[in-house]
């Protein structure tokens, strides 16, 4: 059954890892229930988050390079609905055990749903899977697509909510039966980065890296929209002298550090090819620092403008902060590369991560209180 086939590659042979993930949504339910830490959310909100949170990590996981997995089990004879929804199925319960199952926990220990919010938050979760799915599936009518997908967000917020997303999986699926599953096959192998060059760069090679993965430019310019929306809140709070700490906040940029673990074949030419260390990381370092510069450039552009005017020592602090923070990548990625992860999003969402983000944290919290 092909369901397996997509399970034992997420899970394992056992079912260890499904267990190990529901005892310890288990323990943080009763942890933060038994704290009686209590908080009111509308249902709404409820349905909203479970929803949302779970497309977002479907969709990333639709869009991950999956064409060496695939391809083999595409050139089998197979019915179209067997391979959608076992591929489907297989990769909405990884997203829902691993994910979405510890959001939940947390949102039901601390507000405690009646029947309607459990039964509707869950209808959301399994619209977060199928609904997304099918419009990722749309492929050539992203128009359409998007348009439904606004839509289901819209009808979390009407009286009706519960039957209106029900009505909304249930065509979901009808659209999936019909889908064609070679639209579920991503390849990233783009002639924009097997063309050929008489001159070899790094940054070149980066460059069409980025620019043949779609949703690493999104969270990129993501990073961009936040760093210019951050001023506003910090000067709302009254907290102006806390602007480094939006240097630290915003070297959270995922795609650009986990470039070596998310390439095999990448990391065991840079570690084992003569002088590949040599010649990657300086061009990596400096990929990452440009990076950090222009999400900085526009954080210190939008507080000038609201502020009328900037301290020299804030740009000497940014661009401090942008190479310091290029240079904890670049040291992760190459002594502590991560390489046990199923999905993309897996990848993404590593606690490890957060370690650079906490030390440049640390620095400008010493920097503010000086």
């Amino acid at each position: 059954m092909l369901f397996n086939v997509f399970r034992r590659k997420l899970f394992g042979n056992g079912f260890e890892k499904i267990l190990k993930y529901i005892v310890i949504c288990t323990a943080v339910f009763f942890g933060l229930y038994m704290a009686e830490i209590n908080v009111t959310i509308a249902p709404f909100i409820k349905y909203l988050m479970s929803g949302t949170f779970t497309a977002g990590i479907m969709w990333h996981s639709l869009c991950s390079d999956n064409s060496a997995e695939l391809s083999g089990i595409a050139a089998l004879p197979f019915r179209k609905h067997d391979f959608t929804f076992s591929y489907i199925c297989a990769y909405g319960l990884y997203t829902v055990i691993t994910k979405s199952a510890l959001l939940m926990a947390v949102m039901f220990a601390v507000s405690v749903p009646d029947i309607t919010e459990i039964i509707g938050s869950v209808i959301c979760m399994l619209g977060g899977v199928f609904v997304t799915s099918a419009v990722f599936a749309m492929k050539k009518h992203r128009i359409v697509g998007l348009a439904w997908a606004a839509v289901s967000v819209a009808a979390v917020f009407s009286e009706y909510a519960v039957i209106l997303l029900s009505a909304d999986l249930v065509v979901a699926m009808l659209v999936l039966l019909t889908a064609d599953p070679y639209n579920f096959i991503n390849s990233f192998t783009a002639t924009a980065i097997l063309k050929s060059s008489q001159k070899h760069s790094v940054w070149k090679y980066l460059f069409r890296y980025m620019t043949a993965r779609k949703n690493y430019l999104i969270n990129t310019a993501a990073m961009w929209v936040v760093a210019i929306v951050f001023p506003f809140l910090l000067r709302e709070s009254g907290a102006d002298n806390f602007l480094p700490i939006g240097f630290a906040i915003l070297s959270i940029n995922t795609p650009l550090c986990v470039l070596i673990s998310a390439d095999s074949s990448l990391r065991e030419a840079v570690h084992f090819l003569p002088s590949g260390t040599k010649m990657f990381c300086l061009p990596y370092f400096s990929f990452i620092a440009l990076n950090n510069v222009i999400a900085y450039t526009f954080y210190l552009a939008s507080f000038g403008l609201q502020a009328g005017g900037l301290e020299p020592k804030n740009i000497v602090l940014a661009v401090a902060f942008a190479l310091l923070g290029a240079s904890g990548s670049v040291v992760m990625e190459m002594r502590f590369p991560l390489t046990e992860w199923k999905t993309e999003s897996d990848l993404w969402h590593h606690p490890r991560k957060y370690i650079v983000p906490a030390i440049l944290m640390l620095i400008a919290g010493l920097i503010c209180v000086v």
